[in-house]
């Protein structure tokens, strides 16, 4: 049959729907066919024939694609290549493993109605970030028992893509022996492994085929499929099961990353649902073959699912096939994730999991939070106060806020930013830990509704919200400049809530171990804790703060001098602050002396060192202690690391997490 190439692309309804949706400008809608080119430019030619690896997909004979990674170049294979014979004849002699689901759906029949199976790839260069997309029909396939496959490919679009989220690496040939873990190619998928999830996991890397089948009434609309790229920090793809008796449903979730606004493969969703993705792990050899029925969730939908999220697409998965040491790659170098990803955004019901959840006050209008003062703590650190338009309730001490500046900094969409990659996603959304507590209510036995809240933030270099803060504060507070205050959220405090008018409760001993303004939440509670006992003197508590900081960082720690009227003598509260010099000894020295003549002798210590395993191994009665910990990464790990020898168990150690 001779194979006639289409001359024009055309978006069809469900890319239009989509585009109207996300205010895609008519003037980019218009154009969209001139980027699309039947016939091969010769660059891409050339960049398809020194490809060692190439994603292509097809459909199987239910209609339902696989994608796959083929490895188009061999050490020991002289054959396996990929060659363009003419224009738009291109011939790929590829490895891969004998269970891909991709090589068993070629040597079924096509779909009804068709003549030729479709095909569509994406060429990745992982050194350079480099891609094109392509697409067409199959002329001829064959696979060998050792997944060795032989494909003739007629292709009529052609299109460049960008290089974000692009994550760059160097990968070598590496022959494996796969193995098959589970396969659902043909049978109803339960749950998947554990180890097929973990891939999902750490997956930086993920192509997404979809497909489009044209109806009559589409004029100048043909049928075909689209392969991309999906890509973002490690952990991006979010995945759940939800159980219905012994039945296991797998969904995969995938966060829309700021884009061409072109939603070809997020189009062809919108009218054709089932989809297909593979998930590489380079690491490990192991490959994840999904095929699945999707959906696209817009706005209120999708942050129903992803706080923070206004379009995401969520896989119900049909089937799947996970292959260890299925593919014949090895990394060879580090991994260099690009600088236009987001950070990663959890689930809803994983926040919920780990007691974040964020509480939006119900009200007629917005509520506004603006600037009212500011006091600085540290060189670094500041606390901002913050006048709500109305009192809120907020969470027990240690809580979270939430404040959106997208109507004072957001400017609208930008394809690239080079200058600032971070910008392309960003929504200018912060959530910070409340520092400030609210009057208790000795009469409700609860802490009262407020308009004044406090976050104290410390100015990073390089981050976009802790610069904007601390550079325009006054302009912030002369002009009265209102942001959105979206909510507020508990998770993590001391505090545990009352029941039956009865007051909230603390833990009789508790150690906090603090690094930098993972100070913030104990400020909060501190201050708690002594209106909980100047209400209720029966309040008896004794706690250890261990506090790590840089220079002039210490500094904060004079907020736990400040007492709101007498400390109950049942309350008590050492401090141990470990001080990295920085880099001006003698502003260290400054704080050191400033801290000393505002405590007594036995209320805080400070050494001039990292903290060590002995002096988390001294505090007394460490083994009755409710532990809570707040800081940098590296500081949790150690700390994580150090109760965990010294016997603590789980259920006392309470760790502070900044997920959204």
């Amino acid at each position: 049959m001779e194979y006639e190439m289409a001359q024009f692309h055309k978006s069809h309804k469900g890319e239009l729907r989509l585009q109207e949706r996300r205010n895609t400008p008519k003037e980019l809608i218009s154009s969209i066919p001139q980027y699309i080119a039947p016939d091969m430019p010769q660059q891409h030619a050339d960049f398809f024939a020194e490809l060692p690896y190439l994603p292509l997909a097809t459909l199987d004979h239910d209609g339902r694609p696989w994608v796959s990674l083929l490895v188009t170049r061999s050490e020991s294979d002289p054959s396996v290549d990929i060659k363009i014979s003419d224009q738009n004849t291109m011939e790929v002699v590829a490895e891969s493993n004998p269970y891909d689901p991709f090589a068993r759906a070629l040597i079924q029949n096509p779909i009804s109605g068709h003549a030729q199976k479709l095909f569509a790839g994406v060429g990745v260069d992982f050194s350079n970030r480099r891609r094109n997309k392509i697409a067409g029909q199959i002329s001829a396939a064959s696979v060998e028992e050792s997944g060795k496959i032989r494909l003739r490919l007629a292709s009529d679009q052609h299109l460049g893509n960008c290089p974000k989220y692009i994550t760059v690496r160097e990968l070598a040939y590496e022959k494996r022996s796969a193995g098959l873990v589970y396969d659902s190619f043909e049978t109803h998928t339960a749950a998947l492994p554990d180890a097929a999830k973990a891939v999902v996991d750490q997956a930086s890397t993920v192509f997404l085929a979809t497909k489009h089948s044209a109806d009559e009434a589409s004029s100048g609309i043909k049928t075909d499929m689209g392969v991309n790229h999906r890509g973002g920090a490690p952990g991006f793809t979010r995945i759940y099961e939800d159980a219905n008796g012994d039945d296991i449903t797998t969904y995969l979730v995938l966060p829309d990353h700021s884009g061409n606004r072109f939603y070809q493969s997020l189009g062809n969703i919108e009218t054709d649902p089932q989809v297909g993705l593979v998930f590489p792990d380079f690491t490990t050899g192991s490959v994840l073959y999904i095929t699945g029925d999707a959906e696209n969730l817009l706005d209120d939908d999708a942050e129903a699912l992803i706080p923070r999220v206004s379009l995401l697409t969520r896989i119900k998965v049909t089937g799947a096939v996970f292959v260890k040491d299925g593919l014949n790659l090895k990394l060879t170098s580090q991994e260099q994730f690009s600088p236009y990803n987001p950070p990663v955004k959890l689930l809803r019901r994983e926040m919920q999991e780990m007691g974040h959840v964020l509480v939006a006050h119900e009200t007629e209008t917005p509520i506004t939070a603006t600037l009212a003062s500011t006091e600085t703590l540290s060189e670094s650190i500041k606390t901002f106060n913050f006048e709500l338009s109305q009192p809120v309730s907020t969470p027990l001490p240690g809580g979270f806020g939430v404040f959106d500046f997208s109507n004072l900094l957001d400017s609208g969409y930008s394809h690239m930013n080079e200058a600032n990659p971070q910008l392309v996603n960003e929504d200018y959304v912060r959530t910070w830990t409340i520092s400030n507590t609210p009057v208790f209510d000795p009469g409700r036995n609860e802490f009262a509704a407020t308009n004044q809240v406090s976050v104290t933030v410390k100015r990073k270099p390089g981050g976009l919200m802790s610069n904007v803060l601390h550079a325009n504060a006054y302009k912030l507070i002369e002009q009265r400049l209102p942001v959105e205050f979206k909510g507020s959220g508990a998770g993590f405090t001391c505090f545990s809530p009352g029941t039956q008018n009865a007051p909230p409760s603390v833990s009789s001993q508790m150690l906090w171990i603090a690094g930098g303004v993972g100070i913030t939440p104990f400020m909060a509670m501190w201050d708690g804790i002594l209106q909980l006992a100047n209400a209720h003197p029966q309040t008896t508590t004794d706690i250890v703060l261990l506090f790590s900081g840089r220079g002039d960082d210490i500094k904060v720690l004079k907020h736990f001098v400040r007492q709101i009227g007498p400390a109950p003598a049942n309350v008590k509260l050492r401090i141990v602050a470990f001080q990295s010099i920085g880099d001006d000894s003698l502003v260290a020295k400054s704080a050191r002396e400033d801290l000393r003549l505002a405590f007594s002798e036995d209320a805080l210590q400070i050494k001039e060192r990292r903290a060590r395993v002995e002096d988390i191994q001294s505090i007394s009665a460490l083994d009755k202690r409710e532990v809570y910990m707040c800081g940098p990464d590296a500081l949790m790990r150690w700390s994580d690391a150090t109760l965990i020898t010294l016997n603590v168990e789980d259920g006392r150690r309470h760790r502070e997490s900044f997920i959204f």
